[in-house]
């Protein structure tokens, strides 16, 4: 009986030992066994009947250990619907809808096999959203643990996230395998009975922000040192929004520590496996952020602009000449950044939104309150800069230099 199953649905040899009839979940605990395979009315018409049972082999500390929440849990979900559209099609377009069954995920790409389901099992290419191979797993044990039923149609087949026994203080995750009543091109996940607020769903997938809509400053294509694949990294006028890879980690203020005057969608960054930014990752964030500011004059002006708003950039009078000062706010994120890297071409924008664009072989950079005067009535214009800031600054001839060679 149990070859059927095999050639039913796929199952690779390496999994068949881990397949179990259904019956084996009693041993587990009764009760559970017989509410796993009891479906509502509503949820009959859908599914045709349940084979066999696979343990994925974690329990809920391990859920917990690695920090997945409701929001993490649907964000894994829906970027791994992103990712197989764009592998199938080029282009990720998934359906996320809700209506009286719950919230679906759907895409149309390549449907799911069994093996998927096996912890650290994983076909992801390099550039995907999701890297580490088990965040689907990790993300529908989250929401079965939470109570809410996890059901994924692809092909003719559909597979229900259990959590056994329940009342216990670490129960296992288990996933039912059976046939759906209809055929799913792709892959449909239904979330039973559970809502998400709009502006939450809203805000999950960059390109689906209505926020963001008409905002970008600046997109940038480029490859990572570890994939040969040009992806989209992309800066909105919008503040203190944060993704990578397309997908909401949250408000700047949040989880970088400093608000943004700027959104950002990163690619080539990755998050902690508990899927949040850690303090040691950082500094790459913000050199990641400056590589956009680098190669979009756009974003440079854009830059421009917010800094001068900010008051980190200013200019004064100085008896007949004048002097440039900037002194970044370090718990903004946009000063922060000049700590890790000056962008190339930033001195260029800085000076041609201040009118001074002629005068670039004039500007000397300064490190605090040198002899102004005298260098002002040479004729050149002093560029204060805080120490701290990254030694690209460098790049500006030094006060003493120009003043020597005048």
């Amino acid at each position: 009986m149990m070859n059927g199953v095999y050639s039913e649905y796929e199952i690779p040899s390496v999994m068949r030992a881990s397949v179990l009839f259904i019956d084996s979940l009693k041993k587990i605990d009764e009760m559970s066994a017989k509410e796993a395979v009891k479906e509502s009315e509503d949820m009959k018409e859908f599914i045709g009947g349940y084979d066999a049972v696979v343990p994925l082999g974690i329990t809920k500390d391990y859920i917990e250990k690695r920090g997945f929440d409701t929001f993490k849990s649907l964000r894994e979900l829906i970027q791994n619907a992103l990712d197989e559209v764009e592998l199938t099609t080029g282009k990720p377009e998934v359906n996320i809808r809700k209506d009286i069954m719950g919230t679906w995920i759907i895409d149309r790409g390549r449907g799911l096999k069994v093996e998927a389901l096996s912890i650290g099992s994983t076909d992801k290419e390099c550039w995907m959203r999701g890297y580490y191979g088990e965040g689907l797993k990790l993300a529908a044990s989250h929401f079965a643990l939470s109570g809410v039923p996890v059901y994924i149609f692809t092909n003719r087949h559909v597979f229900k996230f259990l959590a056994i026994p329940k009342g216990s203080d670490n129960p296992r995750i288990f996933v039912l395998i059976g046939k759906a009543n209809k055929e799913v091109k792709g892959t449909e996940i239904l979330l039973y009975g559970f809502g998400i607020e709009d502006d939450i769903l809203n805000r999950m997938v960059s390109f689906y922000n209505r926020d963001l809509e008409g905002k970008e400053v600046a997109e940038v294509y480029s490859i990572s040192e570890e994939c040969p694949y040009e992806k989209p990294s992309a800066i909105y006028d919008h503040p203190n929004l944060l993704y990578i890879r397309n997908m909401f980690v949250g408000n700047c203020s949040d989880v970088a520590r400093r608000r943004s005057l700027l959104s950002y969608d990163l690619w080539w960054f990755r998050l902690d496996v508990s899927r949040t930014l850690m303090t040691y990752s950082v500094p790459k964030l913000f050199e990641e952020a400056a590589k956009i500011f680098s190669a979009s004059a756009n974003a440079r002006k854009k830059l421009t602009e917010k800094l001068l708003d900010s008051k980190m950039l200013t200019t004064r009078k100085l008896g007949s000449g004048v002097v440039i000062e900037f002194r970044p706010i370090f718990s903004i994120f946009e000063g922060h950044l000049f700590v890790y890297a000056f962008p190339k071409g930033m001195l260029d924008a800085m000076l041609e939104t201040l009118g001074m664009k002629d005068k670039k072989h004039l500007v000397a950079r300064a490190t605090g309150e040198e002899d102004l005067k005298s260098a002002v009535k040479l004729g050149i214009i002093p560029f204060i800069v805080s120490e701290e800031l990254s030694d690209e600054f460098r790049q500006i001839q030094p006060l003493s230099k120009v003043v020597n060679k005048v």
